[in-house]
């Protein structure tokens, strides 16, 4: 299989030609950096997340049922009815623990289902 050609970074005004299309290691860093600054400004469910009263429900959940699968305890809670579909933020019967990976496994089955 032949190679694929040689592209230049992404960055504006960045000379350096990169083997995989993208950015350099020098913009790479930048890059994650700028977006994690921009994502304060237009991802409102950013302060939710950082809020102390989630932190506290948080904390309240885990506490109460710390196990809610069988791979491992629970780390995150977990929106049974996501809030985009009209789940309530802060009630307990809609929020759960659970480990990372079922967590992951949950988004990534909901985001499929979303965009069909």
């Amino acid at each position: 299989m032949p190679k694929s050609a040689p592209t230049p970074c992404r960055y504006p005004g960045c000379a350096q030609v990169l083997s995989t299309h993208g950015y350099c290691a020098q913009h790479q860093t930048k890059v994650h950096r700028d977006y994690s600054r921009a994502r304060k400004g237009f991802d409102t469910e950013l302060g939710f997340y950082r809020s102390a009263r989630w932190r506290n429900t948080c904390a309240a959940v885990l506490r109460g049922n710390p196990v809610y699968c069988v791979l491992q305890l629970a780390k995150v809670v977990d929106h049974i009815v996501p809030i985009k579909l009209g789940g309530e933020r802060f009630e307990r019967s809609n929020l759960r623990g659970l480990c990372v990976p079922c967590l992951n496994a949950k988004t990534a089955s909901e985001t499929a289902t979303s965009r069909q």
